[in-house]
């Protein structure tokens, strides 16, 4: 009889001993609390406008003509406009950000990150602010009227997540160079400055593309070689007080191409030889 109280006692104190323990564990670590997935959601249908000011930058996005423009000068490259509506789409909050942590965050976010406001169709308007630790692994969110940030995260992807909203403005435009094709083309013309003589022009004549004062050329060759042009991207856009570029920018150009369109307009675009850094 004894023993049998003895080994009830035993299983007791295991039972209680478990307990203890996992109780001390959920006190240490807390129990996360449950966060709406949708908290930052928008529905991005609704969108027309999207304005990122950071305290160097500002970027405003904008949907005219069924086309996005930024700031009012440039074409926005379309696939960058893709990702950044699949991130709105997306992104949830994986958690609120610690208590002990929580002010520190909140005053980065508003003093260095970023804030975007996005406008709707309807006059809906979501403010919030976005930015990230300097090793850009985590991404922090918090609502312009809420002072609590949240840790956020896109499933099933590593990404930094803030990555889209930290761009400048050149890397919201639209990188192709020539925005030209066979409805609107005109005449094309290639100048170099070393060798005058190896300057020509093409141009449209009726439905039929020719180079002139030129009377045999290849026509398949003269049609690939039109579409490679109409096909330059640029890599990025460097800003006119760059760094580095002064020299580059003092020199002439060693070829300049220029682009017209049926309505007369004209592109240009002057390349220069490349420098060993």
């Amino acid at each position: 009889m004894q023993r049998i109280r003895n080994k009830y006692l035993l299983a007791s104190f295991v039972f209680l001993t478990i307990v203890s323990a996992a109780l001390l564990f959920l006190s240490r670590e807390g129990i996360r609390p449950v966060v709406n997935k949708d908290l930052f959601r928008v529905d991005t249908d609704k969108i027309n406008e999207v304005t990122l000011q950071s305290p160097t930058t500002k970027v405003q996005l904008t949907f005219e003509n069924n086309q996005w423009k930024v700031n009012d000068k440039w074409g926005a490259d379309a696939g960058m406009i893709k990702v950044l509506f699949a991130t709105l789409k997306q992104i949830e909050p994986r958690r609120p950000v610690a208590s002990v942590m929580k002010d520190s965050i909140g005053n980065m976010l508003e003093q260095k990150g970023v804030k975007v406001t996005l406008s709707g169709s309807d006059g809906s308007t979501e403010v919030f602010y976005a930015a990230g630790n300097t090793l850009k692994t985590e991404t922090w969110f918090m609502k312009a009227d809420d002072p609590q940030p949240y840790t956020m995260v896109i499933p099933g992807y590593r990404v930094y997540v803030a990555g889209i909203l930290e761009l400048d403005e050149s890397g919201w435009r639209n990188k192709r160079i020539f925005d030209f094709n066979e409805r609107n083309f005109k005449a094309l013309s290639f100048a170099y400055a070393k060798d005058r003589k190896q300057n020509f022009e093409i141009e449209l004549k009726g439905r039929e593309l020719s180079i002139k004062n030129m009377q045999s050329f290849d026509s398949v060759k003269l049609d690939g070689y039109l579409g490679a042009v109409s096909l330059i991207f640029a890599s990025r856009f460097i800003a006119p007080d760059a760094s580095g570029f002064d020299s580059l920018f003092s020199t002439p150009p060693e070829i300049r191409i220029e682009i017209k369109d049926i309505a007369s307009r004209t592109f240009s675009l002057e390349l220069f030889a490349p420098k060993r850094n």
